[in-house]
């Protein structure tokens, strides 16, 4: 009976452990705080290119530039989904006002395009042919964690 009693407790006292870490590393329901999923993926692709700490902190920057455009294609999405159930609204489907969201989504296809080639960019100057090999490797398979804990093909980190 006792050793039930200790086990129990024992549970109880991990439950709470495991609660009060991930709450600590920003696991939250959300997941973007310092141990989020994204975080760790990164880390985790960080240490299969065996990237320096400037290396890591270059990508970084280049990923941050990438997500500075994720509000600007948010709002526009918006505004398209307005224009749409205006023109449903009115009865009259107007091609002008399709013809403007259109050039609206070139115009941020048009900047996405310079964000993106600017971040490979940033990220091919500061990789080494090695490095650029894998991290070109995991992109065309489609993915950047092949290889890793997740999976249990051939690891680069060898």
């Amino acid at each position: 009976m006792l050793g039930f009693v200790i086990g129990a407790v024992c549970t109880v006292g991990l439950i709470k452990a495991i609660r009060h870490r991930r709450r600590r590393l920003g696991w939250g329901p959300r997941g973007y705080g310092r141990g989020s999923p994204v975080r760790w993926a990164l880390g985790a692709l960080f240490r299969t290119l065996r990237a320096t700490p400037q290396q890591e902190e270059a990508i970084s920057s280049a990923l941050r530039g990438l997500r500075s455009d994720r509000q600007l294609v948010r709002e526009e999405v918006k505004q398209t989904r307005r224009d749409l159930a205006q023109a449903l609204r009115s009865g009259l489907v107007d091609d002008a006002a399709f013809e403007e969201a259109f050039a609206r989504h070139d115009r941020l296809l048009a900047q996405l395009r310079v964000t993106v080639v600017e971040a490979a960019k940033q990220a091919a100057e500061v990789l080494d042919e090695e490095q650029r090999k894998v991290l070109a490797d995991r992109l065309e398979g489609g993915g950047f964690f092949r290889g890793s804990v997740w999976s249990a093909g051939p690891t680069v980190w060898a």
